[in-house]
């Protein structure tokens, strides 16, 4: 596989927002700042995909299209969840390099810059490892998240680690064809790249409890379809092969 260029001619930063007005506008103006700190032959975007927010997110959002230039926003008519509002923003950005991250405030943009570096050492795809989970989530959150993780590792062969977690990496990993169409879709991303030749790197990451809104992440309708999909997934990588195609 030719390695493909260290530095990005387009860094897109996505992020999915559903209620989020308590934290929308510190988190954006946090990435831009962190982004202005990225080498100056870097071109950058932001690519929120507002989820039918009910609140003042999209008003907000309106208010600092006017202020950044390089905010885009992508917004549902009707709440189409996490999976879709991803693989909307996704394919909305234009960037030959995808972060992947979240508006609620959790996730400082401090981890861009960190994870960033590892680009220039080979990396193709680095994800971010909470290692504090234990003070932010529930016992059942941690479960679950435990569960998934060790057994995609265990089918899959290959390791998985805090698969709902920030991403950065080369598009065609973010644009890939996956079986997926729930939140399992992060896990079966981590699967594909390294099944298919990419270098996948794991760094801890800075991980604060939620400002506001609400966390729907560990539903039971997100738990079902997560395992439904982990099934397809392990027979078309099991029985089929491991080469979903690339798609704009």
């Amino acid at each position: 596989m030719t390695t493909p260029p260290r530095v990005p001619k387009l860094l897109s930063i996505v992020m999915p927002a559903f209620n989020e007005e308590a934290s929308i506008r510190a988190v954006v103006e946090e990435h831009v700042h962190a982004a202005r700190q990225l080498p100056p032959e870097i071109s950058w975007e932001i690519v929120v995909v507002d989820d039918a927010s009910l609140d003042k997110t999209p008003h907000i959002l309106a208010d600092m299209q006017k202020e950044v230039t390089q905010l885009v926003v992508e917004r549902h008519a009707v709440n189409q969840g996490i999976y879709r509002s991803f693989f909307d923003g996704y394919h909305r950005s234009r960037g030959d390099f995808i972060y992947a991250t979240g508006s609620d405030g959790q996730w400082p943009a401090e981890n861009l810059l960190k994870m960033y570096a590892e680009l220039s050492r080979g990396a193709d795809l680095i994800v971010g490892v909470r290692t504090n989970r234990r003070d932010v989530y529930t016992p059942t959150r941690r479960a679950i998240s435990y569960f998934f993780n060790t057994l995609s590792t265990v089918l899959f062969g290959v390791p998985v680690k805090d698969a709902g977690s920030i991403k950065l990496g080369v598009r065609p990993i973010f644009t890939a064809d996956l079986v997926s169409r729930s939140v399992f879709a992060e896990a079966e991303r981590i699967v594909y790249a390294q099944r298919t030749g990419y270098r996948v790197v794991f760094v801890p990451i800075v991980f604060l409890p939620r400002s506001g809104g609400k966390a729907t992440g560990a539903s039971w309708r997100n738990i079902r379809t997560a395992t439904l999909d982990l099934v397809r997934a392990w027979l078309r990588y099991t029985f089929k092969g491991t080469q979903p195609s690339h798609v704009e």
